[in-house]
């Protein structure tokens, strides 16, 4: 009997079922050789992984179906369109990567990003034309590559997380990369949303510029099996412990004085 439930299973191909990944690109941007550089060094860390990877000029009339979406744009900004179809994505419980880059160049770019972060109810995020270009990692993207630091090319920056966390920092409230883990979009609460302002760590061209295969490889295992980010304002699970004792305290005592036998007088 076994067999017989076992054989045709295999024949069938029956098993987990296959993780898909979009890879959202664009044409005419002013670095084009970066994108084209970022679109193949991503698809092909993402395939490593494990991923069947579709890359579109644009944002496709459907997202469904797809584990993971990378919009790495720079030149382009987000369209109102582009985002209510990522909101709905993430509401659905999507992971989504939105590159940014430096203000200098691509400041509307950046703001768009900051309008889909609100847009999902991340909160308001406010941006700075450039942060520091070594930063300091954060958990859990220290791992499952080790990470501690990373140097940027010329990267933009985040100055408040909103509800989210950040990435990685170079001071203790400002950094160029941000998460937005499960419970932290009050639009998109089952979804989860990553933001790096700078194409560089994804580009092979030149080698070495910026590149970080580590962070790339450490976001692709995130946005696939996402957890609390212990840090993020909306994440924070329930009332403090001590909060919680002292309220189980209080409680026991009500019931103790209710239960305690009345004294007679004479």
């Amino acid at each position: 009997m076994l067999m017989a439930l076992t054989i045709p299973s295999l024949c069938w191909g029956f098993g987990p079922p296959a993780k898909t990944a979009l890879v959202v690109t664009e044409t005419g941007s002013g670095f084009q050789t970066d994108i084209n550089a970022v679109v193949s060094f991503l698809s092909g860390r993402l395939t490593t992984a494990g991923y069947t990877v579709t890359s579109n000029v644009g944002v496709p009339g459907s997202l469904s179906g797809y584990n993971e979406i990378w919009d790495i744009r720079a030149d382009t900004a987000l369209s109102g369109s582009d985002i209510t179809a990522y909101v709905a994505y993430m509401a659905g419980g999507g992971s989504l990567f939105a590159m940014g880059e430096n203000g200098t160049c691509c400041s509307a770019r950046d703001a768009s990003v900051a309008a889909l972060i609100t847009a999902a109810g991340g909160g308001t995020v406010t941006l700075e034309t450039n942060s520091a270009n070594l930063q300091t990692v954060q958990a859990p993207f220290t791992g499952p590559v080790s990470l501690t630091t990373i140097t940027y090319a010329d990267i933009g920056g985040f100055t408040s997380a909103g509800s989210g966390a950040f990435i990685t920092k170079d001071t203790a409230t400002s950094g160029g990369a941000l998460i937005f883990g499960p419970g932290t979009m009050t639009n998109a609460t089952s979804g989860v949303l990553a933001s790096v302002l700078d194409v560089n760590f994804m580009d092979n061209n030149p080698p070495g510029s910026g590149l970080s295969q580590a962070l790339t490889d450490n976001l692709i295992a995130y946005l696939g099996a996402p957890t609390v980010i212990p840090n993020s304002p909306l994440a924070t699970p329930g009332p403090p412990t001590a909060l919680l004792v002292a309220i189980g305290m209080g409680g026991a005592w009500l019931v103790a004085a209710r239960r305690r036998p009345e004294i007679k007088r004479s």
